[in-house]
């Protein structure tokens, strides 16, 4: 009787779980190169000679990663509450229709507006990690230093304002994708379980 309820349960728990899970890799893997780019640069800006003024821009990864990271973690909530629903909720009542699936509508359209949402996201901030590089500039004494001088200094400190060539940056992209795939798999077999 229960199943009969409740369309497409197991697949849909297993697709939310991992939604689940990798929303919140991808909301760790934001928050960790979020940490590790500020502790390069203050690295960067400390090692830097007396008199010296390093800017390290990394606004544009920066600015997209934040809202991969928040779309993540929201994605994590939706999904989190939806498997509550799922696991916890029975028909009561007149109705013998669960909550979870009553509220099916609601949920597939959550899940699909931040699936997309996450999209939109990543597909920008895989082109700046894959094809740009922090834009660094130093003076020292007023005197703007040269870009061979720059890299010089990086390389002595075995750091790199190539986006793709940070571990963290690439984590920070690669996983959130897993977290899409899920994510459109749990809107799909939500809004097929609505139609029913």
């Amino acid at each position: 009787m229960l199943a009969a309820n409740v369309p497409y349960r197991i697949a849909r728990l297993a697709s939310l779980f991992l939604t689940f899970a990798f929303g919140v890799i991808g909301f760790a893997m934001g928050i960790n190169a979020l940490v590790k780019s500020n502790n390069q640069k203050d690295l960067v800006k400390r090692e830097a000679p007396l008199g010296a003024q390093v800017d390290v821009n990394t606004d544009d990864v920066f600015d997209v990663g934040c809202v991969v990271t928040a779309v993540c973690a929201a994605l994590a909530v939706v999904s989190l509450a939806s498997i509550a629903l799922l696991l916890f909720t029975r028909g009561t009542g007149a109705s013998s229709v669960p909550l979870s699936t009553r509220t099916l509508p609601l949920q597939g359209l959550l899940l699909s507006f931040l699936t997309i949402w996450l999209f939109a996201s990543l597909v920008p901030m895989t082109d700046f990690v894959a094809n740009r590089e922090a834009k660094v500039t130093a003076t020292l004494g007023g005197v703007q230093l040269q870009p061979s001088v720059i890299k010089a200094v990086e390389q002595s400190l075995g750091v790199t304002s190539v986006y793709h060539e940070i571990d963290y940056l690439r984590l920070a992209v690669i996983l959130p994708w897993i977290a899409f795939l899920f994510g459109a798999i749990s809107s799909i077999l939500s809004l097929l379980a609505a139609r029913r």
